[in-house]
């Protein structure tokens, strides 16, 4: 009788020892396939439909896993795995597919082989998840195969490593721009659907669970909103080659047009340089003469609360005055000093002078008064620097800058942007003389996300058109002609007496952080 006990031990520890190498190599290859087949959050499911082995031994060994010893930690991360593998299997099993509502009945009907039990994909969620563990950081870890689904992991869920796995997992979610679009300006929050759907799940509250995980609180007056659902599917292909079209991709990837009038978040930083080259002839071919004037503005700005940025700026110039009627405009980037002789096709002769320097620095502030109404006020203070170069005399003015900004954004597609700008310079020694403001309006075309077209006016003298382009969510940048009308009244005012072809070529790089500086 002993020999036959010490028989059915040996037996049941040899089998379960099995079970628990089974179980571990189960996870081992799962870590090794998410490795494999996630690329930057999504999925090469492509490359699956053409090796399928690894992801069918996978799924084998979740239809006939025997869960009956497994512990908490192990079931947990045993159906956590399973269902982002068994979603990924269905999305194979139908592909090519653009989402996986393309499948009927894709979570609902559908189904799957789970530990012997055959059950939905909603089955598995629900019954052996959510239901079971009450944690709503699962949400944040079990992955659909669409875009607006938390972002999947390179990774196997892991019973000794799950707790860890499942806090990061949700921090970096709540934590995402993409996830949860926070707009300070306008003092909105818009979050995924996912807490609408399950909002019973996040306790006390959606607000208090997501200020538990969020590096910026959100306020507690904030208001929250939920973006529509992306059901376009997680696949790397698309996400590689915009397959299924360019405003999908954007969508994913963040991109979003750079409001100008708008402040910035809070502890968010902004670069922006903008460069600006004017140009005028008076006169004639034969006697008449060029002047050429470039101005480089750098500016760095931070967003101190939402309504309120601070900024430093530098303001670099080049000048080539009294130059040939046709000579170059560009000659103004040569960035030299100097008088040079120059005798016009007339036979006149003229000095042609040069000049370039840094020339000025100064501080600068921005305030938006109202949440939704897009009007922000700003002034800066030009303070001239001399000697950069050596003898640098290109402007010593002192610049007292005031611009009130309007935005208004019609829809998607449209939008307009006012500035009233007074750029008063002050000459110690001199009278002082005002200058009259200028009113800039810009209509632009969001042709997409990324690529934006508009029109310029300058108080209804200086004409032209521009383009803004986003080579990363944060990165965009922009080039502006224009050329000035000599509207009777306005033109001696704003272009001098006598200048004709008169115009500006301008380029821009601005970059401005997504992610809120700690």
């Amino acid at each position: 009788m002993k020999k036959i006990l010490a028989f059915i031990l040996i037996t049941f520890l040899v089998i379960s020892g099995a079970k628990g190498q089974d179980l571990e190599a189960f996870f081992k290859e799962a870590d090794a396939f998410f490795a494999k087949q996630v690329n930057g959050s999504k999925i090469q499911y492509a490359a699956i439909k053409a090796a399928p082995k690894k992801l069918t031994d996978l799924t084998d060994f979740i239809a006939s896993a025997d869960v009956s010893a497994y512990s908490e930690g192990q079931l947990k991360a045993f159906y956590i795995n399973s269902y982002n593998l068994l979603v990924i299997k269905t999305v194979v099993d139908h592909y090519p597919i653009t989402q996986p509502l393309e499948v009927s009945g894709f979570f609902d009907a559908v189904k799957q082989v789970v530990a012997g039990k055959k059950m939905t994909l909603n089955t598995l969620e629900q019954k052996e998840l959510l239901q079971k563990y009450k944690d709503p950081r699962l949400h944040f870890v079990l992955v659909c195969a669409a875009v607006s689904c938390p972002p999947i992991a390179n990774f196997a869920y892991m019973p000794d490593q799950l707790e860890a796995q499942l806090e990061t997992r949700t921090k970096a979610a709540i934590n995402d721009g993409v996830f949860i679009k926070i707009d300070d300006f306008a003092g909105t929050v818009a979050i995924s659907k996912i807490f609408d759907w399950y909002r019973a799940d996040f306790k006390p509250s959606i607000k208090e669970f997501i200020n538990k995980y969020s590096t910026s609180p959100l306020p507690s007056d904030v208001k929250l909103t939920y973006y529509p659902y992306n059901w376009t599917l997680n696949d790397a292909i698309v996400s590689e080659k915009g397959t299924i079209g360019d405003d999908i991709v954007e969508e994913k990837a963040g991109f979003e047009p750079i409001i100008a009038a708008a402040t910035m978040p809070k502890n968010t930083f902004e670069l922006n340089t903008f460069h600006s080259l004017y140009t005028s002839n008076y006169g004639d071919k034969d006697y008449g003469i060029r002047g050429s004037y470039f101005s480089s503005l750098f500016l760095f700005s931070y967003g101190i609360s939402g309504r309120f940025d601070i900024g430093w700026d530098f303001i670099l110039k080049s000048y080539r005055a009294n130059d040939l009627f046709s000579s170059s405009p560009f000659r103004a980037l040569d960035f030299r000093k100097g008088v040079d002789s120059v005798t016009t096709p007339g036979g006149t002769s003229m000095q042609a002078v040069s000049d370039y320097g840094l020339t000025h620095l100064g501080p600068r502030v921005r305030f938006s008064p109202f949440k939704k109404i897009g009007l922000s006020f700003e002034q800066a203070f030009y303070f001239p620097i001399g000697g950069l170069p050596v003898e640098n005399t290109v402007d010593p003015a002192l610049y007292w800058v005031t611009q009130f900004y309007y935005d208004k954004q019609f829809n998607s597609k449209f939008g307009l942007f006012i500035a009233l700008t007074f750029w008063q310079p002050i000459v110690p020694g001199q009278e002082f003389n005002f200058q009259v403001p200028y009113l800039k309006g810009f209509f632009s075309w969001y042709a997409t996300k990324r690529f934006t077209l508009y029109a310029t006016t300058t108080t209804f003298t200086e004409w032209g058109g521009g383009a803004k382009f986003l080579i990363t969510p944060q990165l965009e940048v922009q080039a502006l002609y224009t050329y000035y009308v000599p509207v009777p009244g306005l033109a001696d005012i704003y272009t001098g007496i006598g200048a004709k072809n008169v115009m500006t070529f301008n380029i821009g790089i601005r970059y401005r952080t997504a992610i809120r500086v700690k």
